[in-house]
């Protein structure tokens, strides 16, 4: 199979009505690694193919209409490279950048921040461009608060344009992420932005209560999870809250109840998650088994936040 044979299973896997779809380690690991190489968001991705897409042409159209045609012809090089080697990179060098006391406290804590990781010139050319996007004026408040068809909740559907590419490539995150993975042979996933003003009486916050990001027929993996606090975020302006630690526990607790849900809901009433507040540029990772979740703005400006995350490719 090369990349045009997997551009048509993976239309007819989406096709909408098809009731036979492919579920095997197998497929999803290919459908991951297309859409890392070919830097596609699984929304925007899911809504072409069930709304719009017509045939095999049109999706291919699309994604150079999406990526340009110079990223189109490498992305197919690259991914037809890395199907016929046997589904496993090259081994790729990274630097370690992390101290032992950072690793020591990822180890004994499932997160970490890590500041200034990102320079603010690029942080404010992301929030302009969200801006704009969403078509608010930061000098006022009244304008932030418009519907907008790409936001769902606090979750921003963008995920095209080099503001975002940048912080997806730069070598430093990257060498974090390796870093904590062990090895290089990981790929940028193709993650969301996300939008947060501050509550008010006519403006209820719109973030998800303490949860798991885990695919529980699969369970709890040591996959890691990040963002970039693109403004300054205290610890009013709703930052990212979690439960340091529980990847020592989460097997425990979720033996003791009869799904992960009623589990997430016991947590939810002791209440044990601690705000992690950042300055702008600041990366902060965590461990998927830590439950987590963003917290209500009280202060006078909206958080504004780049999830950034990768995925190993190791066979």
């Amino acid at each position: 199979m090369n990349s045009h044979a997997f551009f048509s299973a993976y239309r007819q896997h989406h096709r909408p009505g098809n009731t036979n779809h492919q579920s095997g380690e197998y497929f999803l690991q290919t459908e991951k690694v297309f859409l890392n190489v070919f830097q596609v968001g699984l929304f925007e991705i899911y809504d072409f193919l069930y709304n719009t897409c017509r045939d095999d042409e049109h999706f291919s159209a699309w994604l150079i209409e999406l990526k340009g045609m110079e990223f189109y012809d490498r992305a197919v090089i690259q991914f037809n490279e890395w199907y016929q080697s046997g589904k496993q990179f090259a081994n790729q060098t990274f630097h370690a950048v992390l101290s032992p006391e950072q690793l020591e406290f990822w180890n004994l804590n499932g997160y970490l921040k890590i500041e200034k990781v990102i320079d603010a010139e690029r942080c404010d050319a992301i929030v302009q461009h969200l801006t704009e996007a969403l078509q608010i004026d930061l000098g006022d408040p009244a304008s932030w608060y418009k519907a907008h068809p790409a936001l769902q909740g606090m979750m921003l559907q963008l995920y095209q344009g080099q503001v975002f590419d940048s912080l997806r490539q730069d070598p430093h995150v990257r060498n974090i992420f390796a870093s904590l993975y062990g090895h290089g042979d990981i790929l940028p996933n193709c993650d969301k932005v996300s939008f947060n003003p501050p509550v008010n009486e006519y403006y209820t916050f719109k973030g998800s209560p303490l949860h798991w990001d885990i695919d529980f027929s699969v369970g709890p993996r040591y996959y890691i999870q990040g963002l970039v606090y693109l403004n300054d975020v205290p610890a009013n302006r709703g930052p990212l809250t979690l439960i340091p630690g529980y990847h020592h526990h989460i097997e425990n607790i979720l033996s003791q109840f009869s799904d992960p849900e009623a589990a997430m809901h016991s947590l939810r009433e002791k209440k044990q998650e601690i705000p992690v507040p950042g300055q702008q540029g600041d990366l902060v990772v965590w461990l998927e088994s830590l439950p987590h979740a963003a917290s209500p703005n009280h202060s006078e400006l909206p958080r504004f936040v780049q999830y950034l995350s990768f995925s190993e490719l190791k066979a």
